[in-house]
């Protein structure tokens, strides 16, 4: 084979790649195999093999899950750190008023960040885009602190 030639062989075609052009060709090689049963066998076996190797490791090293609960203690219920901001607006808007920092709030934040390409124009826009979000995110960050403290 000359150096500017490339021979591939997939499917019982041998192909030669070279700068003039390719040529295909039927090869018959020995032991082909079949998709299925031959590969499909072996992937199977091999899929199963660590399926059994996942399962006994776990038999045999088993992880603690999460913490210890105690159940005497009272339920204080704490969300991710990234939902704080909205528990925490939850406590300024108790019984009825809740609708609005449940759903009003967030909205009117979502409602501002989508708003931003068109507060961003005229002469002053660039300043009250940054001024909006740079509010949101001040309350976004203001409502994650204050209860990281409190628990």
């Amino acid at each position: 084979m000359r150096s500017s030639e490339l021979t591939l062989i997939y499917n019982n075609y041998e192909i030669n790649l070279s700068r003039l052009g390719y040529n295909i060709c039927m090869v018959e090689q020995e032991g082909n195999k079949k998709f299925y049963p031959d590969y499909l066998v072996e992937i199977l076996m091999v899929a199963l093999a660590i399926v059994e190797a996942a399962v006994v490791l776990a038999m045999l090293y088993p992880m603690e899950m999460g913490r210890r609960i105690n159940f005497s203690a009272a339920f204080r219920p704490k969300p991710e750190w990234f939902f704080l901001w909205f528990f925490e607006i939850l406590k300024y808007f108790p019984g009825k008023s809740a609708f609005i920092g449940a759903v009003v709030l967030p909205i009117i934040f979502i409602a501002t960040l989508m708003m931003v390409p068109y507060i961003d124009t005229g002469r002053r826009g660039r300043i009250r885009a940054v001024a909006a979000v740079g509010l949101m995110y001040f309350a976004f960050i203001l409502f994650t602190i204050i209860p990281a403290f409190d628990y």
